[in-house]
């Protein structure tokens, strides 16, 4: 009798129960639950009441240990944080410097589930990298330019760095060429237009003594004057293949990458088009021009100096 006492409230209690959520309606979909009302995140159901539970990825992002990591030196010490957004931590300067990492030939942001450091004569301080499809690659962070510094990673983006020997004022990249269009200007003195030495009386040169006579006679200051050229860069080693040098006095004013129809065979191609300007002084009026500038079909030797095409 016992038994079937105990059979009969649990019966009853399940009866109880089961009207209880009738009367309610059906409970809304939690982040992680599946439409039978189950919780797939490991949510219980005690008395008609769930509890909410967090919906977390399949798998917690992991830090991997990556200690000399570089195509060349100075190596890196860093953590490599994994998942769906993976981030390399770079430790310089007594802070920690993130970077989103990024594979060529793969999405933006592809998810990495293991990742271990690798060193061989082929792939020299590189790491493994393997995601939820299997598949296991070898990388390497990409060496920089070969005209360039080092590249320095203590700051928001990796950098690298370049001496130009001069200002630069625009720079563009040309895909289809695998090239770099920068306008750079130089600071040249003007030998043939100095500023005039002022003239001096008989009477005023007699009352000077010598060395005022000598300090008087000293040439007149220079002028300077900005020279500005156009130089196309390999998009690769950044050394310099061509440049083309503008007029006298002439500025560059904007520089862009532009499509431009062929009026005979109405074909799309994308020319360097650049903005200039001619200034020589507010008494002149100004004035300037607009080149459209390509590449020579033939690729120009190291030694080569000759403008491209206009």
């Amino acid at each position: 009798t016992a038994a079937v006492a105990a059979a009969a409230a649990a019966e009853a209690e399940a009866a109880e129960a089961g009207g209880g959520e009738a009367d309610g309606g059906a409970a809304p979909l939690l982040p992680g639950t599946d439409g039978a009302g189950g919780d797939s995140t490991g949510g219980e159901s005690t008395g008609g009441e769930s509890t909410r539970r967090l919906a977390l990825s399949p798998r917690t992002p992991a830090l991997v240990r990556i200690p000399r990591l570089g195509a060349m030196p100075p190596l890196l010490d860093s953590l490599l944080l994994l998942g769906a957004q993976p981030l390399l931590l770079c430790f310089l300067r007594g802070a920690v410097w993130a970077h989103e990492l990024r594979v060529v030939g793969l999405p933006a942001r592809h998810a990495f589930t293991g990742a271990a450091p690798f060193h061989s004569p082929a792939c020299q301080h590189g790491l493994l990298l393997a995601d939820s499809a299997g598949l296991v690659r070898v990388c390497t962070l990409e060496p920089h330019p070969r005209e360039s510094r080092p590249t320095k990673y203590d700051s928001d983006w990796p950098l690298s760095k370049m001496l130009l020997k001069g200002t630069p004022h625009g720079v563009v990249l040309l895909p289809a060429d695998r090239a770099i269009a920068v306008a750079v200007s130089v600071r040249e003195q003007r030998l043939d237009e100095a500023m005039p030495s002022e003239e001096l009386t008989e009477a005023e040169r007699a009352a000077l003594d010598e060395e005022e006579t000598r300090r008087a006679a000293r040439p007149p200051p220079p002028r300077w004057r900005e020279a500005y050229s156009v130089r196309l860069l390999d998009a690769e080693s950044w050394a310099t293949e061509a440049s083309y040098a503008l007029r006298e006095d002439e500025w560059v004013m904007c520089m862009r990458l532009l499509p431009l129809r062929d009026a005979a065979t109405r074909a799309v191609t994308h020319r360097l088009v650049v903005g200039t300007a001619i200034q020589q002084g507010e008494d002149r009026m100004c004035c300037g021009r607009l080149l459209i500038l390509a590449p020579d079909d033939s690729p120009p030797s190291s030694s080569s100096s000759s403008p491209p095409t206009k």
